[in-house]
């Protein structure tokens, strides 16, 4: 295109003008609306988070609320901007809501974990801390996130539980109530007098300090076994010394069933060889 050829008499100076007026106004209009925009979000923001220090939610579910609501809000007051600006906005929504729709169903597994997540931080079935049972997986509880709960077993093993499946299915959780309950079976033979082994073994639980004496002790015949007399023993800890409560106990009862001539019975079996 040769531009000496171009005239300025041919172009319309006044169009262009008022092109350049009609959307430098609707332009900056917009700019203004989304500074202004942001401004107020960040207010009603900060309002919900105090609001919300105030209720009983967790540290991370009041951040992700705050957070959700924020982001939802900016993208609202971007979608007037460029409704104000003259930009088609019908299309760009269908083509967000389909995007939606197909991240949804591509990350169904997340979001329901990050549903199930939600609703731990809000009901709070269970905190960090917990020695909880769940899905045939118990340990204690190290850390909530928003799609997983990691449990560590005595063994030092961490086990991840996702949020979803979690809170769909019965959780057990031993540290509720602050106690939980030490249960010891054992067999003395026919032949052994029960009362004397009865008040062995209440002493063997007044002896051990990790038992809390308030709750009680019971020593009482649960089943006649084929080669035994089974007792059963309870008596009640703090969650944490569970562990050392029951071991102190069982080593505690073999002692002094030993010490006092309790034999604790196994399974015999007597073998009568007949010759011809």
């Amino acid at each position: 295109m040769d531009f000496n050829q171009i005239s300025l008499d041919n172009i319309n100076i006044n169009w262009i003008a008022e092109k350049v007026t009609t959307y430098g106004v609707k332009i900056l209009t917009a700019l203004l609306i989304i500074f202004v925009g942001f401004w107020i979000v960040s207010k009603i923001s900060k309002l919900i988070r105090h609001e919300m220090a105030k209720t009983n939610l967790t540290i991370s579910l009041k951040k992700v609320v705050g957070d959700v609501i924020s982001i939802l809000m900016k993208v609202l007051v971007v979608l007037i901007a460029m409704n104000t600006a003259g930009m088609e906005i019908t299309s760009l929504v269908a083509l967000l809501g389909g995007l939606a729709v197909g991240v949804g169903l591509a990350l169904q597994g997340s979001l329901a974990n990050f549903a199930g997540g939600i609703l731990v931080l809000s009901f709070k079935p269970y905190k960090v801390g917990d020695f909880i049972e769940s899905q045939g997986k118990s340990g204690f509880v190290t850390e909530i996130t928003l799609l997983q709960t990691k449990l560590l077993t005595y063994e030092k093993r961490t086990i991840i539980l996702p949020n979803g499946s979690t809170f769909n299915n019965p959780i057990e959780n031993f540290s509720s109530t602050g106690v939980r309950r030490v249960t010891i079976g054992i067999g003395i033979g026919y032949d052994d007098n029960f009362e004397l082994a009865q008040k062995l073994l209440l002493q063997v639980f007044a002896d051990e300090p990790l038992i809390i004496e308030e709750n009680g002790y019971v020593v009482e015949i649960n089943e006649f076994g084929d080669n035994s007399v089974n007792l059963a023993m309870f008596a009640y800890a703090k969650t944490e010394d569970y562990k050392r409560a029951l071991w102190n106990v069982n080593r505690a009862t073999k002692r002094t069933l030993d010490a006092n001539g309790f034999n604790i019975p196994y399974p015999q079996r007597d073998v009568h060889i007949i010759s011809k």
